[in-house]
């Protein structure tokens, strides 16, 4: 879809908006037909029209289109804090973005410091994954498993290449955990150690 078709869905005012760029299960190349269409929108003002720097999922009225915003300063913010969608969304090739009337990149680059973030989120997922495992949600934790692993991926490839070059890498990961036969998050306890190690 174009962006003015997004923002139609998503009832959002087209004039104000900076950049579109799609994310999740469409761009890692892990989608199915059940999958809907992710988007990060990025607003012109330094704050949203709610007063806030981010709104959280945002939907079309058929639930195929969802969109997370940021305003300007809180998307510069989040990349230079790290947070791995916000880099997922400035590494992306240029075919792959929707719209880009500005060019955002990390202006305070910190090894130690995106080593930090980047476990801090992953570790979050891993803990939703144990939470979800206790109370018999196979489903959420084996989600929160794969994302703690590519994030971990995601971040170990930022730090070797300043940028992500395969959004695709952990894809034979997630099919391993999704058809694991008596699952449980601790299976993969020494892939999530590894690659938290080696950002180390």
């Amino acid at each position: 879809m174009i962006a003015e078709e997004i923002c139609e869905k998503l009832n959002i005012d087209y004039s104000k908006i900076l950049n579109i760029y799609p994310y999740g299960s469409r761009i890692y190349c892990c989608d199915d037909e059940y999958s809907d269409s992710d988007h990060i929108i990025v607003f012109k003002q330094s704050l949203l029209p709610s007063g806030a720097f981010k709104d959280n999922a945002i939907s079309s009225r058929d639930r195929e289109i969802q969109g997370v915003c940021y305003s300007r300063s809180g998307f510069i913010d989040a990349i230079n804090n790290y947070d791995i969608t916000a880099l997922e969304c400035i590494f992306l090739p240029e075919g792959k973005i929707i719209q880009k009337k500005m060019n955002f990149e990390i202006t305070k680059y910190n090894e130690k410091e995106l080593s930090k973030k980047i476990i801090s989120k992953a570790s979050s997922s891993w803990h939703f994954a144990s939470l979800a495992f206790k109370d018999d949600n196979l489903e959420s934790s084996k989600k929160n498993v794969f994302h703690a692993l590519r994030i971990l991926d995601f971040g170990n490839q930022v730090k070797e290449n300043r940028r992500i070059v395969n959004y695709s890498s952990m894809n034979d990961i997630k099919k391993d955990i999704e058809k694991h036969i008596n699952f449980q998050p601790y299976d993969y306890y020494d892939l999530f150690m590894k690659l938290s190690d080696k950002i180390k």
